[in-house]
């Protein structure tokens, strides 16, 4: 069998548990024709041995999905290094003067913000979603029996929820006229293309305005799609009526860009776009160090109701609601940081929730209501008519089943407000995705990667071990298991192989689904924390090592051990001998100090991959 680690791809559990064992025993079959010992027999209970090797082969794998990790990443950025799409996004002389201009881009969409903050435009907005089997069709909810909730669906889809009444506000930046880039090779750079954009539509009224660019597709030779953005008002007659995906069942957006059209321009009235498209498509991008490039453009048309996919139903434990504001007020304010001291996404936000509260918009239901609106009502997901009281004696619930009163109080309403606004905050200014954790550079791009948001689930549809889980989410705390008569009384698995069983065996569909919704949102508090706290990321699970320990395994390449106390240096053609490695490390850098700052400035650069902000293991995966 081939060495996992010479592949070019993670290979599974099993089929790595199998050539760890041949391994195994090829080594113990090598050393015994060395030492000339029989083998040893099998001692020991064989229940306890088999969870002992099991133990030893997870250590073995967490270690080699590490290590492959690290190779494939590594791989990755020596490969790309030198194209524009990686020095633009971690060579600190390219991105820091493109973070600025791009700060400076923002300061129109934050005004814009702040404007339609002020006149009420996200009064009503919110992110709780409906049911799709519940709703009326105009932002509601159908009417319900005396009695009767919400359930969620068996298996969870994020194509289950339509947007409440509020939450179908667009973001009407994307219906600025812009053209599409369909192809840019790596090596074409941002300024080239900025340049050629303003020596063929100048910066006046319908003329350059912004570049956006895509990541790097790694299936498609890390080629980008861009938009060249126009000033100016767009003025295009949409040609495609498309829906809003309420009629279609689990179809996740594939990150592909079928949301964009191009339009015949001699079918439509004269545009801005139109004549963009004129002055630039299929001109060349001169570049006499790098290759002219021949610009393919296309006009493009957004699609009009972007479809939101549906979170886990995690996300809409009261818990879970105020972890999350907790960890988008630290983003917020880090993002803000760098737009400028004018910046207070958080300040305003909560400023304007006080007003509402103020003006009773923000108010909990009253138990026992019909659960209908009125006009000035604030959009909550408690739609339903309240279960009838029980008896004390019968609050006792059987694990799944649906609490009593999922009334939301004041206190979480005005929690999801401010959580809902600052997640739309930071779609709208700082284009980024607070649920996918993805910043792009223009709306454009956000959109193709997250066509319309997010939906929070009906709090009313949680079970009881969704509640447990989600709470344990929040607080920190590892997967709350079933209690069941293999676990002591710590609550702890007897033993790893009844965890198997428990956890792979004897668990049911929704069990399974709901250890998929944690590992899910445990994923995406961690890769917050790496943007909030980057000095706590752990780098080798991103693919990375710390520079000083890489630089140190690049000069173990240059040195060579003759004897416990002889270290021959390698170092180009010098071959002077040394007691230890410490003298010779002195040596390196003091006598050999050129070579040295090289070899540095090389390991730094194929460890970008330390940047925990946008790690390279996110494109390589």
């Amino acid at each position: 069998m081939p060495n996992p680690m010479s592949l070019d791809f993670q290979v599974g559990f099993n089929f790595f548990a199998e050539w760890w064992r041949v391994d195994q025993q090829i080594k113990e079959d090598e050393e015994r024709a060395k030492s000339g010992r029989r083998p040893e027999k099998a001692r020991g209970d064989p229940k306890e041995e088999r969870d002992k090797e099991r133990g030893k082969i997870q250590a073995a794998y967490d270690t080699y999905k590490e290590e492959l990790q690290a190779k494939m990443a590594k791989t990755f950025v020596v490969l790309h290094k030198k194209e524009e799409w990686f020095r633009e996004r971690y060579v600190p002389d390219v991105r820091d003067p493109f973070r600025v201009k791009l700060m400076m881009f923002r300061k129109g969409p934050l005004s814009q913000w702040e404007n339609d903050l002020e006149a009420g435009v996200f009064d009503n907005f919110t992110l709780e979603g409906i049911y799709k089997t519940e709703s009326n069709g105009a932002g509601g909810v159908i009417e319900r029996e005396e009695g009767e909730t919400v359930a969620a669906t068996e298996v969870l889809g994020v194509g289950d929820l339509v947007p409440s009444l509020g939450g179908e506000i667009r973001d009407e930046s994307a219906m600025q006229p812009a053209l599409l880039i369909k192809t840019l090779a790596p090596t074409v750079s941002r300024e080239k293309i900025e340049d050629f954009a303003k020596e063929h539509l100048g910066e006046g009224d319908g003329g350059f305005k912004w570049l956006s660019l895509s990541d790097p597709n790694p299936q498609k030779k890390c080629h980008r799609i861009g938009w060249i953005m126009l000033n100016g008002d767009a003025n295009i007659e949409m040609p495609i009526d498309r829906s809003d995906g309420r009629d279609e069942e689990n179809d996740p957006f594939d990150g592909e860009t079928r949301n964009i059209e191009t339009v015949d321009t001699t079918s439509n009235m004269a545009t801005a776009a139109d004549r963009a498209l004129e002055a630039v498509n299929a001109k060349t991008i001169v570049d006499p160090e790098r290759g002219d490039f021949v610009c393919h453009v296309g006009v493009h048309v957004p699609t009009r109701e972007p479809r939101k996919k549906a979170l886990w139903d995690l996300f809409s434990a009261p818990e879970r609601v105020e972890r999350d504001l907790s960890l988008t007020k630290r983003l917020v304010q880090k993002l803000d940081k760098e737009l400028g001291s004018e910046a207070d996404g958080v300040a305003k936000v909560e400023q304007r929730v006080e007003m509402l509260r103020d003006h009773g918009v923000l108010q909990a239901k009253v138990n026992g209501s019909n659960g209908s609106k009125k006009a000035g009502d604030a959009v909550i997901d408690d739609d339903r008519m309240d279960e009838d009281d029980k008896d004390e004696g019968e609050e006792d619930e059987e694990e799944g089943a649906v609490d009593e009163d999922d009334t939301d109080d004041e206190e979480l309403l005005i929690q999801k407000k401010t959580l809902d606004l600052l997640v739309e905050y930071l779609r709208r200014v700082h284009n980024f995705c607070l649920f996918c954790v993805f910043e792009s550079d223009s709306v454009h791009e956000l959109i193709r990667k997250c066509p319309g948001g997010h939906l929070r689930r009906p709090r009313a549809s949680l079970a009881t071990a969704a509640k447990a889980a989600a709470r344990a989410s929040a607080a920190g705390k590892p997967f709350p298991k079933q209690r069941s008569d293999s676990m002591n009384e710590d609550g702890q698995m007897s033993s790893p192989l009844e965890e198997k069983k428990m956890n792979f065996r004897g668990a049911s569909k929704s069990d399974q689904q709901l250890q998929r919704a944690f590992n899910w949102v445990k994923t995406f508090e961690d890769k917050i924390l790496q943007i909030l706290e980057p000095e706590n990321a752990d780098l080798k699970k991103l693919g990375g090592m710390p520079l000083e320990e890489a630089v140190n395994d690049e000069l173990k390449k240059h040195v060579k051990q003759e004897d416990e106390a002889k270290f021959r240096c390698k170092v180009l053609e010098c071959t002077k001998l040394f007691k230890g490695d410490a003298f010779w490390r002195k040596h390196v850098e003091k006598r050999h100090t050129e070579w040295y700052d090289n070899i540095k400035s090389e390991v730094s650069e194929e460890t970008m991959v330390n940047f925990p902000v946008t790690p390279v293991t996110d494109i390589v995966g």
